[in-house]
């Protein structure tokens, strides 16, 4: 049996559920679409700069903008908690009112470092 991949040039076929019954379909198992779905969820969502860093982007940036030594009383550092990563005050730690979290601790081991050591970097720029 010949198969018709012409299905994968439509637009928006990754949202369209699997039909064998229907011409589109001929030649292409549900296993088969099933994983080229999901490469072209990988390809548009996961790889894509924009998704892919945006909560590590959106941390470093908010740890450069707080950490620095201009801000005075209202400088924040970088501070582990049992679960999460927090921005506080460097003088009143976990019980600043005023604290805000920025990643989970679990399975973001490797940014959370990072952020510290931004963290320590910029808050010692004078």
């Amino acid at each position: 049996m010949r198969t018709d991949y012409s299905i994968f040039q439509k637009k928006g076929w990754y949202d369209m559920p699997y039909d064998g019954r229907r011409k589109e379909f001929r030649g292409i198992s549900r296993k088969e679409f099933e994983e080229a779905k999901e490469k072209a969820f990988y390809r548009r969502f996961v790889r894509s700069l924009y998704h892919e860093k945006s909560l590590l982007r959106r941390c470093y940036e908010s740890v450069c903008d707080c950490a620095r030594p201009e801000n005075g009383n209202y400088q924040k550092v970088v501070m582990y908690g049992q679960t999460w990563l927090y921005l506080c005050s460097p003088i009143y730690g976990h019980r600043d009112y005023n604290k805000h979290r920025l990643m989970p601790i679990d399975g973001n081991k490797r940014e959370c470092e990072f952020l510290s050591r931004v963290s320590e970097r910029v808050s010692k720029l004078i």
